[in-house]
C-alpha cells in the first residue's frame, strides 16, 4: 500500500511539474491541468471540483460563482430609458420629404395614357394595361399624401409634451407611443413607391411596344428593382418581420380606429369604409368597362375602343 501511494505521489509530482499552475489571490484555490486533459482544483475537500478543458490550452482559471455574481449583475441591470423626442420627430420629418417627391411624381404622370394612338384603341390587353397604369399611379398618389399627413400629425403629437418620449430606444417609443403612425408611415412609403415602380414597367411596356424585346427587358428591369427594394425592406426589418407583418399589421390598426368611430356622430369613419369597399369593386369593374366618348374625343384619341367594330376608325 505504501508503495502504490508512493507511486502516485511521484505521478502526480510530474504532472505539477509538467504543467503551470495559476492560483487566485482573492481565495486558496489553486488548479493545475494534469495530463489527459482533466484540471484537478485543490480546495478543501468539500469544494473539489473537476472540469474538463481543451488540450490546446495551457493553464485555466477556475471563476467562483460570487466571483461571477458581479458581471451577471452588470449584464441584467436596468436599461437606461432616453428621451427620443428629437429622434423621433427626425425619423418622421426625413419619410415625409421623399414621399413628397413621390407624390408630386405619381400625380403629374398619372393620366399620361389617357389620350392613345389609333393602333391601341380597340385592343382589349392595352386597354386593361393602361387602366391598370392609372390606377396604380392614383393608388402611389393617394399612399404618399396619406404618408406626408400621418407624419406631419405624429410630428405634432411628439411635440405636444403629451406623451411619454423615454425608452429604451428609438423604435421602442414608436411601437409604444405611436403604433399606428408609426406603422402607417412605414406602410404608406413602401407602399406607394412599389406603386410607382410597376406603374412605370407597365408604361414601358406600351412606349417601347414597337420594339417587343426591349419594352419586355424594360419592364421586368423596373420589376427586378421592385422585387429587390421589397426584399432588402423584410430582410432588415426589425418590427413585424417584413412587408406582409407590416401590412397585415396596418390593416388590424386601422380596421380597429375606423371602427371605434364609425358611428353616425363621426360619419367621415362610415364614409372612408364605404368610399374603400366602392373603389376596390368599380377598379375590378374598369377593366372590362367600354369608354362612354362622344365621337369628338374618340376622333381626338380619348377613345379606348370604337363601338362599332365593323366599321373602321374615322380619319383626320
Amino acid at each position: 500500500l505504501r508503495a502504490a501511494m508512493l507511486m502516485v505521489a511521484t505521478a502526480f509530482a510530474r504532472n505539477l511539474a509538467k504543467f503551470p499552475v495559476c492560483c487566485s489571490t482573492t481565495c486558496s484555490w489553486s488548479c493545475s491541468r494534469l495530463a489527459g486533459g482533466v484540471l484537478v482544483v485543490v480546495a478543501p475537500p468539500s469544494h473539489l471540483v473537476h472540469s474538463r478543458l481543451r488540450h490546446r490550452t495551457n493553464s485555466a482559471v477556475m471563476t467562483l460563482p460570487s466571483q461571477r455574481r458581479p458581471a451577471m449583475a452588470r449584464r441584467h441591470a436596468a436599461v437606461v430609458c432616453t428621451d427620443y423626442t428629437t429622434a423621433a420627430v427626425t425619423f418622421f420629418s426625413n419619410v415625409r420629404v421623399p414621399a413628397t417627391l413621390v407624390a408630386a411624381t405619381a400625380i403629374k404622370e398619372a393620366f399620361v395614357l389617357v389620350s392613345v394612338p389609333r393602333d391601341l384603341a380597340a385592343s382589349q390587353g392595352w386597354r386593361i394595361l393602361r387602366r391598370c397604369y392609372t390606377l396604380l399611379m392614383l393608388f402611389s398618389f393617394s399612399e404618399e399624401l396619406s404618408c406626408v399627413f400621418i407624419s406631419t400629425g405624429a410630428m405634432m403629437l411628439l411635440q405636444s409634451g403629451t406623451l411619454d418620449t423615454k425608452a429604451p430606444s428609438l423604435v421602442a417609443l414608436l411601437v409604444r407611443e405611436l403604433e399606428y403612425e408609426y406603422v402607417s408611415v412605414r406602410h404608406h412609403f413602401i407602399t406607394g413607391v412599389l406603386s410607382l415602380m410597376f406603374a412605370q414597367a407597365l408604361r414601358a411596356r406600351q412606349a417601347l411596344r414597337y420594339q417587343p424585346a426591349l419594352a419586355r427587358a424594360a419592364m421586368f428591369a423596373v420589376c427586378s428593382s421592385a422585387a429587390s427594394l421589397l426584399t432588402y425592406s423584410n430582410a432588415r426589418t426589425i418590427t413585424y418581420g417584413g412587408y406582409a407583418g407590416m401590412a397585415l399589421r396596418f390593416c388590424v390598426l386601422h380596421l380597429r380606429l375606423m371602427a371605434s368611430y364609425a358611428r353616425l356622430a363621426h360619419p367621415l369613419a362610415l364614409i372612408g369604409i364605404a368610399s374603400s369597399v366602392l373603389a376596390l369593386v368599380f377598379a375590378i369593374q374598369a377593366t372590362h368597362e367600354p369608354t362612354h366618348a362622344p365621337p369628338e374625343e374618340r376622333r381626338l384619341g380619348w377613345g379606348l375602343e370604337i363601338r362599332d367594330a365593323g366599321r373602321a376608325p374615322p380619319r383626320g
